[in-house]
């Protein structure tokens, strides 16, 4: 759980993720470039659209709901902490993985800890959540349904976005997996 988060624009996630995966420098001269960097590059992109397109989605559905200064709704984070009764859905916590997401969309984070806060809701403070973000999101006699229904599209985002990186992503995987079901 993240209790607080200094956000840098990326930078040195980015410069994380290029040294490990790529093996090379994030400031590495055009002309030392090499093949096997173009191939690992390559391969991340291939990869990742659909774990990028999931985490993409769950940052939409949370862009529907007030941000931390909206002055509309001061009370809505909070209310929302209290409705859940967990430290999941704290303001630093939201924050710390929607900034994490944006500068690192290939990893599922995100997907991880939203899974994580709405699992451990029991059923009346899931209700008391989909209550909250039901009255941001729609009339107030249809507020919990509303809310139920954005906490399932976050759920199924979320688990898009986990099933996607287990996914076997190179040809040869993807090739021996075609095959067995050809055999079987």
């Amino acid at each position: 759980m993240i209790t607080s988060y200094s956000y840098d624009d990326g930078r040195e996630l980015r410069r994380h993720d290029a040294e490990q995966n790529l093996n090379c420098p994030p400031d590495l001269e055009l002309s030392k470039l090499t093949v096997d960097h173009v191939l690992r590059l390559s391969a991340i992109t291939a990869a990742q659209p659909t774990v990028v397109a999931a985490n993409q989605r769950l940052l939409t559905l949370f862009a529907t709901l007030p941000t931390p200064d909206d002055e509309d709704d001061p009370n809505f984070r909070f209310d929302l902490q209290s409705a859940g009764d967990t430290l999941y859905l704290m303001e630093a916590n939201i924050a710390g993985w929607i900034q994490l997401t944006f500068a690192y969309p290939t990893e599922t984070a995100l997907a991880r800890c939203i899974l994580d806060a709405f699992r451990m809701l029991d059923a009346e403070h899931r209700a008391a959540v989909a209550e909250v973000v039901g009255k941001r999101l729609s009339d107030a006699d249809r507020a919990v349904y509303t809310g139920e229904l954005w906490i399932r599209a976050v759920e199924q985002a979320a688990f898009t976005a986990l099933i996607a990186d287990k996914a076997p992503s190179d040809p040869e995987a993807v090739q021996n997996f075609r095959n067995s079901w050809l055999r079987a």
